[in-house]
């Protein structure tokens, strides 16, 4: 009874092996970033590049970069 115990542990230890490469193979679409348009990286790389000194833009211009980009504000804050 004992070896069936420590065969269980060894089959447990195999399941949770496989529960691992499961879990890395399902994070991963939970992980995937998103590629912005080429458009949308070029003007927001031209705004970084216009105001490197403080390159935090206001609310303001958040809003506007989102408009011109078509990302949402949480895609701006984000990138």
């Amino acid at each position: 009874m004992k070896g069936d115990g420590l065969d269980n542990s060894v089959g447990s230890g195999e399941g949770t092996a496989d529960e691992d490469t499961d879990d890395r193979s399902n994070s991963k679409p939970q992980k995937k970033r998103g590629i912005f348009p080429k458009v949308a990286t070029n003007i927001m790389r031209a705004w970084l590049f216009q105001h490197l000194t403080h390159p935090y833009p206001s609310e303001e211009q958040k809003k506007q970069l989102a408009q011109d980009t078509g990302l949402t504000i949480l895609q701006v804050n984000n990138w």
